[in-house]
């Protein structure tokens, strides 16, 4: 079998890791794919890089478009694909060149089998990290592969580092009202139409931290963008699975998770202004939104690092000063992170 492969890359600002992200698809082992770059009004050399390269591979599609975010760009992207098998990549990380022939070889090796994963490389500045990367080969159903992507410490949530049949995603799209967590959101949806998930553990994916991504950097609409992706998840895991009680404690600790996130990167965040005592008195302020209480008071922990279990555990019994002060410890590990990298740059 010989299936097209399409491969989608949403590109925005990303002159200096594009080509190697490029190369790397276009060096695949796999040779039956189509790539297809679409530039989300890029204000850099991205736009001029991705139609130098549609010059060299005749596989390669570009398109050039209004700046309108990631959601909207990997639409016009399943929109464009002919493939029957659907892959992701960003713009500033890179695949293996046996990818797309090792995920392909896993799909057909199971006819049940609707999308497989693999492990991932956490690459940052200064060291990596192997997620998922433990040699084994998992196969899960849809209900099973759900819980999976609730667990956001484990990587399944993402769009990337996976080859989903096309027939799956039907016409599935992601939502373009939500700046975070519509990956997650896109694999929840499209499982109603999965049989089965194959996880390959071996590390085929590069994944590029950022530290300027939207997660780590200091947004004053950080909350809103954060409960509104948590309420669209709820409402969706809610009319689809009323009766599946695992579904809704994950989803809890899913909640609890983003939280946490928030609560170091906005309330305790050097760039709000606030002294000590006033940015503990905004983590009492988000604790109490009404969502993210409830999911605090209900999180089992279970599938959470302990050092997020135990943040958790002081917000759930309203020790804000702990919470404070291990909030304020992550952000101090933070900058110290970035002047390594400063260091090494030198």
């Amino acid at each position: 079998m010989n299936e097209l492969i399409s491969i989608i890359v949403p590109v925005y600002n990303a002159e200096k890791y594009i080509e190697k992200c490029i190369d790397s698809i276009i060096g695949q082992t796999y040779k039956n794919i189509e790539i297809i770059l679409i530039d989300d009004g890029s204000t850099d050399s991205s736009g001029i890089i991705c139609d130098k390269y549609l010059k060299k591979d005749a596989r390669i599609k570009v398109l050039h478009i209004n700046n309108s975010g990631v959601s909207n760009a990997r639409n016009i992207g399943l929109d464009k694909a002919t493939g029957e098998w659907i892959v992701f990549v960003d713009s500033d990380d890179w695949i293996e060149s046996n990818f797309c022939e090792k995920l392909y070889a896993g799909l057909i090796s199971n006819p049940k089998v609707d999308i497989v994963c693999s492990g991932y490389k956490r690459i940052y500045s200064y060291t990596e990290e192997f997620i998922n990367c433990n040699n084994k080969n998992i196969l899960y159903n849809a209900n099973q592969y759900l819980l999976k992507l609730l667990n956001v410490q484990n990587g399944y949530g993402f769009c990337h580092m996976k080859m989903i049949r096309r027939d799956c995603i039907k016409d599935i799209r992601f939502n373009n009202k939500l700046v975070v967590a519509e990956d997650a959101l896109f694999n929840m949806q499209i499982l109603k139409n999965v049989n089965e998930v194959l996880q390959i553990g071996e590390g085929l994916y590069n994944y590029r931290f950022n530290e300027n991504s939207l997660v780590r950097k200091y947004d004053k609409n950080y909350v809103t963008k954060y409960l509104n992706a948590m309420k669209e998840t709820y409402k969706y895991l809610k009319n689809e699975y009323p009766n599946y009680e695992d579904v809704m404690n994950n989803f809890y600790n899913y909640v609890s998770y983003h939280v946490l996130l928030i609560a170091v990167n906005y309330c305790f965040n050097p760039k709000n202004g606030k002294n000590f005592i006033d940015q503990k008195k905004l983590l009492k302020k988000i604790y109490n939104i009404e969502l993210f209480k409830k999911s605090i008071k209900k999180c089992n922990y279970n599938d959470l690092s302990w050092t997020r279990a135990i943040t958790i555990f002081t917000l759930k019994h309203k020790f804000f000063i702990l919470t404070a002060m291990i909030c304020r410890f992550r952000q101090i590990q933070f900058r110290k992170n970035r002047r390594i990298k400063c260091k090494q740059k030198r």
